[in-house]
Order: structure tokens, then C-alpha cells, then sequence
């Protein structure tokens, strides 16, 4: 079994020391880490996505973790600057689709980091320490 993004955040959120958060973030680097934790706290990465959650069925199929670290990649196209010929209505029906697609908690954690609301237990520097370079320098708190 696939330990899911949400699952893995929340791991590390609920962990009581700022260096074992940023151990955990560092340690487990990866690609679809990267991808969500700029999304989240990079001021530059803008979502072409309105904001709140959308209507969606939760996926009620078990073992469906691995879906959002396969699929992050495909994140850019419900991101300002990429595939700006796509319609607006087809974006959204696209990240239905995806939020039907994951697992519950990865769904609700595509809809936190899309408003740009920070993941419970995880701040902006613990994300600078761990992945040095991910967000520009300037917006480091």
C-alpha cells in the first residue's frame, strides 16, 4: 500500500519538533512533493481554478493514494502561463475529474493548496529549510 501525499503531510504536520518536520520533508523529497508544496506556498504559482471546493464525488474505492502522485505533473493545467488555449470550463471539468480520481484526503488537499491555504502543521519555512530553492528566496519568511 501507497502511503498518499495528504496522509504523508499530515504525518509530518502532526509532528511535535520543527527539525523532525524538516527532516520528514527533506528525506522524503520527491518530485510530487515539490509539485504540491509549491503550489501551496509559492506566491507565484497563481491556480486558474475558482476558489473554494468544487462539486465532486469523493472516490469511495480503497488503495487510490497512488493516484495523485502519479497525476501531479498535470497540475499545470490548472496553473496561470500553462495550456492557456484550454477553456476555462474544460479546465474545471478536468479537475473534477482528478479530485474524483484520488484518494478523499488527496482531493481535500488539492482544494487546500489551490486556495493557497497552508497544510495543517506545515509553514513556509519549515518548506524552505527542507527543500532549499523551492520558493523564491525573496518570499522566505
Amino acid at each position: 500500500m501507497v502511503v498518499g501525499l495528504a496522509e504523508f503531510l499530515e504525518k509530518v504536520g502532526r509532528l511535535k519538533r520543527t527539525q523532525e518536520k524538516i527532516d520528514a520533508l527533506k528525506y522524503n523529497d520527491s518530485l510530487p512533493l515539490r509539485i504540491i508544496l509549491q503550489g501551496c506556498y509559492d506566491p507565484n504559482v497563481k491556480w486558474s481554478l475558482p476558489e473554494g471546493t468544487p462539486p465532486y464525488k469523493p472516490n469511495d474505492l480503497v488503495d487510490q493514494e497512488h493516484v495523485l502522485i502519479k497525476e501531479t505533473q498535470k497540475l499545470t493545467y490548472f496553473i496561470e502561463g500553462f495550456h492557456p488555449d484550454l477553456k476555462q470550463m474544460k479546465r474545471e471539468t478536468m479537475f473534477v475529474q482528478l479530485l474524483e480520481n484520488c484518494a478523499p484526503k488527496d482531493a481535500e488537499l488539492l482544494c487546500t493548496i489551490k486556495d493557497k491555504k497552508p497544510i495543517k502543521g506545515i509553514t513556509l519555512q519549515h518548506v524552505t529549510e527542507a527543500l532549499p530553492g523551492l520558493i523564491p528566496n525573496e518570499q522566505a519568511v
